[in-house]
């Protein structure tokens, strides 16, 4: 009996080190987004049926999941972690979402959001990983492009408003875009 309540508890420790430590390999810790910060992120990405969200570093879809309930805008999960991909896919298919919903696994640096009206980004500046999705935000998004980050500020990149630990961005006009890829 003992050594089955020692695999149950090796076995439970590990799933709980993984479930909140493993953001930490992939870019942001686990920190669910609380219900008030979903309101505020599709207000301020101006998120209504028919809109292109794109959520990166989705996690375990707790954002995409509820934005296509609430406003029935189009949601795309970008997600590296194959069982945060795993969970969220069955959430998408318990809640009847999978034509509203998605989730790709895959590097957030790597998929192409050209599509996006509005884009959520919860990863952490320590790393180099903003500078290159400011980059690749820069070159692949339309002008005007909404994007909205929680608690981690792009480095060189103004935000035009900020709401408690919500940044809003918006993409630069042409010109502005030729200017900013320059510096």
């Amino acid at each position: 009996m003992l050594p089955l309540v020692s695999i149950l508890l090796f076995s439970l420790a590990a799933f709980i080190a993984y479930f909140f430590l493993s953001g930490f390999i992939w870019g942001a810790g686990y920190y669910p987004t609380s219900k008030r910060e979903i309101d505020i992120v599709a207000r301020l990405l101006d998120l209504h049926e028919g809109s292109r969200f794109y959520d990166l570093g989705s996690g375990y879809g707790r954002m995409i999941l509820t934005v296509s309930e609430r406003y029935k805008s189009n949601s795309v999960g970008i997600e590296i972690d194959p069982i945060k991909c795993w969970w969220t896919r069955r959430a998408i298919k318990r809640k009847k979402l999978t034509g509203l919903v998605k989730v790709l696994k895959s590097n957030c640096l790597k998929v192409s959001r050209q599509e996006a009206d509005g884009i959520f980004v919860f990863l952490t500046r320590e790393t180099t990983i903003m500078e290159k999705l400011r980059e690749k935000i820069f070159k692949e998004c339309k002008p005007n492009t909404k994007v909205v980050s929680f608690e981690h500020r792009f480095k060189g990149w103004t935000p035009t408003r900020a709401e408690g630990k919500l940044f809003l961005y918006m993409t630069p006009e042409s010109d502005a875009l030729k200017t900013a890829k320059s510096t």
